[in-house]
């Protein structure tokens, strides 16, 4: 199932109500019930100018997260590293911390990973300089500068995009869904101690602060 989410900005609205919705008593048609879903992956921000290759890092979820989804968010997390490794590219973390449509999921505690190229976070020159060693001199984008200098803002169209970052988030997001579509038992692959019975929605002011997310710049 392909999603595209409405009014995260204003405290991800339409995941949560999706999340919500499939956990009423009243949904009981199979593929609609959250007990339907194995695996959240986050794609949001693909194609960033001044681009990283950012994985989502499992270490970073909090602590209060749910035992059952730790094991599949870090073998995720693995599987993104892996290809991008294979591909011989640079890769960085990026923070589980609380600020996209993956939330819900993971608060109620389904696995969930995904890759991005940057928002509103500065790269550093330590950045910079680890992507220009493997991209080569010039390509390791500009350091002390957002990711993403437009944002939120009003020159955000697609002729800023970055087409070479977009294309190879798009392959290792491509290479995501087939190999976890041709596990023969995805749910143990994820989940080998088993899943709840009962799923229960936690809030999520209770476990992430959005203004933590290392990604997002709140200044």
């Amino acid at each position: 199932r392909f999603c595209w989410w409405g009014a995260e900005e204003l405290g991800l609205i339409g995941a949560r109500y999706h999340v919500e919705q499939a956990l009423l008593p009243s949904t009981n048609i199979v593929g609609e019930r959250l007990q339907d879903y194995l695996v959240n992956l986050n794609y949001d921000m693909l194609a960033g100018p001044n681009y990283r290759f950012g994985i989502h890092d499992s270490s970073t979820v909090p602590l209060t997260t749910p035992e059952t989804a730790l094991n599949g968010t870090r073998r995720i997390t693995d599987l993104f590293r892996q290809w991008f490794n294979k591909q011989k590219l640079p890769w960085s973390n990026s923070s589980l911390g609380g600020g996209s449509d993956y939330v819900p999921f993971l608060a109620a505690g389904i696995a969930v990973g995904g890759v991005n190229t940057g928002a509103g976070g500065i790269k550093s020159a330590n950045e910079r300089d680890q992507y220009a060693t493997v991209l080569g001199t010039g390509n390791g984008g500009i350091a002390n500068a957002a990711y993403d200098p437009c944002y939120h803002q009003q020159c955000d169209r697609i002729r800023n995009i970055n087409p070479f970052a977009y294309e190879k988030v798009v392959k290792s997001a491509a290479h995501a869904i087939e190999y976890l579509g041709r596990l023969n038992d995805l749910e143990k692959w994820l989940y080998p101690q088993g899943r709840p019975k009962n799923f229960e929605l936690v809030n999520r002011y209770q476990l992430y602060n959005i203004h933590n997310d290392l990604d997002l710049n709140w200044a």
